[in-house]
């Protein structure tokens, strides 16, 4: 149920401005006029910023991409809070201190930008070396244009430098371009692959539009608040009237059919389980390193009345498990 204040809320974001973590906190509350949004350098500093710091009330956190999978720092991240000892314990239940409250799906188009103006795609093999800044996640959805850029400049060589986000890439390639006009003037051409909104909020220049190697690729955020905050923000005008539930458990180890029997509850009911995946762990209580802790995703309608049974009967089949959150399904999930 949501609540309506005019106190101003803070959503923190992977930054800096113009990321695509900056886009899905915009399409989550732009119908809000109460929020504040503001950057954090990393993913873990996004929930750390969200548990500690009293003046922030939500958070964006990418969860996965249509194109290379899971967001493995974002999963971890809800491994570990989930494993915390701080958290309450209710029987196998683990409640922890943040909450999902929504889902934000935001389309990732990349382009090629050049702090320099005047600069054609034709024009990249005139330099000796090309150096290309943007985030880790992004060398897997632009591989293909990438060879073949690099072949169609034979005589270039080109380096690839991780940044913290898309945005940061381009402030890295600007920054980099002064240093080097200095230094070597015209050898050099230091280039990033970002959004078309980080290269004109930046003043930079677009080489080349929409090299994603598969169209359509889509990365999904998390909405997260504090659990203890009972105010919740009016959703966006886009969710449909079904829920989406984040459940992550343990089994027993060397326990045949345990996965199965945790599979066969949401059968049972009827729920449609529209996603699963798994992370290890280490539980501190063992030498197994290879121990897994497992997350789930289904449909439920809040009108349902068997969840409390439901839970009842994950309870008695998992070591431990924690339901993240049950929150509207957004509308861009089917399209």
């Amino acid at each position: 149920m949501s609540t309506t204040s005019t106190e101003k809320k803070t959503v923190v974001f992977l930054g800096p401005k113009g990321t695509y973590s900056h886009q899905a906190a915009i399409q989550q509350f732009s119908h809000l006029d109460t929020i504040i949004y503001s950057p954090t350098s990393t993913i873990p500093e996004c929930f750390s910023e969200l548990e500690t710091n009293s003046s922030v009330s939500y958070a964006a956190v990418p969860l996965e991409n249509s194109t290379n999978g899971q967001v493995v720092f974002s999963y971890d991240l809800l491994r570990d809070r989930m494993l915390d000892d701080s958290c309450t314990i209710d029987g196998h239940r683990i409640i922890p201190q943040l909450e999902v409250i929504g889902e934000q799906y935001v389309a990732i188009t990349h382009c090629l930008i050049s702090p320099v103006a005047d600069i054609k795609l034709k024009n990249i093999e005139d330099f000796k070396l090309v150096r290309v800044f943007s985030h880790p996640q992004v060398w897997g959805q632009v591989a293909k244009y990438m060879s073949k850029l690099k072949n169609q400049c034979p005589n270039t060589k080109f380096e690839t430098i991780d940044t913290s986000s898309t945005s940061d890439a381009v402030l890295r390639a600007i920054e980099k371009q002064k240093t080097d006009q200095t230094s070597q003037p015209g050898d050099i051409l230091n280039i990033a692959i970002a959004g078309e909104t980080a290269a004109h909020l930046y003043d930079a220049h677009i080489v080349d539009d929409a090299i994603n190697d598969r169209l359509g690729n889509t990365t999904r955020f998390l909405i997260l608040k504090k659990l203890d905050d009972k105010e919740y923000p009016p959703q966006p005008p886009n969710v449909s009237k079904m829920h989406v539930n984040l459940l992550m458990f343990t089994l027993e180890l060397d326990d045949p059919g345990s996965l199965v029997d945790v599979l066969n509850v949401l059968k049972e009911y009827s729920l449609n389980m529209s996603s699963i995946s798994s992370r290890p762990y280490n539980s501190g209580q063992n030498d197994r390193k290879w121990q897994y802790i497992f997350y789930i995703e289904y449909d439920s309608d809040p009108q349902n009345t068997n969840m409390k049974t439901f839970y009842e009967e994950i309870n008695e089949r998992c070591v431990k498990w924690c339901l993240w959150g049950s929150f509207p399904r957004n509308e861009k999930y089917y399209q």
